[in-house]
């Protein structure tokens, strides 16, 4: 066991995985790592500015939640636990320790996520794993997070299960739609007063009329003498960085109405130096 348990701490250390913060942090698991079915994603945090890694559309949905989050600062995926802890623990509980199939070697644990959160001026840790819900009646699984609960448990650090059932569709939905949309440099090729210009006829149209805001951007793009289609990743745009208030929870229709509640005033944003705005 002994050596065995030195294998796999060796290659940890040597790549650096599943260590750092922010931006610098290494997942503990690639996409590369674990064979794709159709599932596994790499996308770019707006909170971390690196690219994530996701094995599974429930995790990934999760993180657009947390993406969301403005109590949110950063998140880790693909945690490693310490190989020597989880396999004391699993002793210690009398629960077989989860080992690489092939090489029956001792497999190092994760956590899907170790986020953290700012709560007045204060960060504080969080650990979530994401389970189907049908996942939660294999006795396995139920084990080893249960090896994966006590060693968060003894950190002192809150743990919890997360499934499908506790993440809105209609807010992924929209933060899906959004999320492309965050900064200046991923759109149409636009400069900052260019979207002034765009913002303040789009908010004025949108708040006049019930109209289909695919419609109203349109009519923005011809006015402006824009290519269609930049007027409507504006309004993603303003959305994504809360300049514009929208209920989240409601699915956002391109082809209907949309109420809008200006947080910001973009002009002042431009002028200054955060026109972007956090999260």
């Amino acid at each position: 066991m002994a050596r065995r348990k030195a294998v796999q701490n060796n290659n940890l250390n040597k790549n650096n995985k599943g260590q750092g913060h922010g931006k610098e942090y290494i997942p503990g698991l690639t996409v590369r790592d674990v064979p794709s079915k159709g599932l596994s994603t790499r996308i770019t945090g707006w909170k971390t500015g690196r690219v994530h890694h996701f094995l599974s559309l429930g995790e990934l949905n999760y993180f657009y939640c947390l993406e969301w989050s403005e109590s949110v600062v950063d998140i880790r995926e693909q945690y490693l636990l310490p190989l020597d802890r989880t396999l004391e623990i699993a002793e210690r509980l009398g629960i077989k320790h989860p080992t690489i199939p092939r090489t029956n070697e001792w497999d190092v644990m994760s956590t899907d996520f170790l986020i953290d959160i700012e709560i007045e001026s204060h960060v504080r840790l969080k650990a979530r794993t994401f389970k189907q819900e049908s996942d939660l009646s294999s006795k396995r699984k139920i084990e080893k997070l249960e090896i994966e609960r006590m060693f968060w448990t003894e950190q002192g650090i809150d743990w919890g299960i997360v499934t499908e059932k506790e993440i809105p569709e209609e807010l992924i939905h929209n933060i899906k739609w959004i999320h492309s949309a965050k900064e200046l440099s991923s759109g149409p090729g636009i400069t900052r007063m260019m979207l002034e210009q765009i913002e303040l006829k789009l908010y004025d149209l949108i708040s006049k009329y019930q109209a289909p805001i695919a419609r109203i951007a349109l009519e923005v793009d011809n006015q402006l003498g824009l290519s269609p289609g930049t007027s409507l990743w504006a309004i993603r745009y303003f959305i994504a960085n809360r300049i514009w208030l929208v209920d989240m929870k409601t699915q956002i229709d391109t082809g209907s109405h949309l109420n809008i509640l200006r947080r910001y005033e973009f002009s002042n944003m431009v002028a200054g130096d955060a026109y972007d705005v956090g999260c």
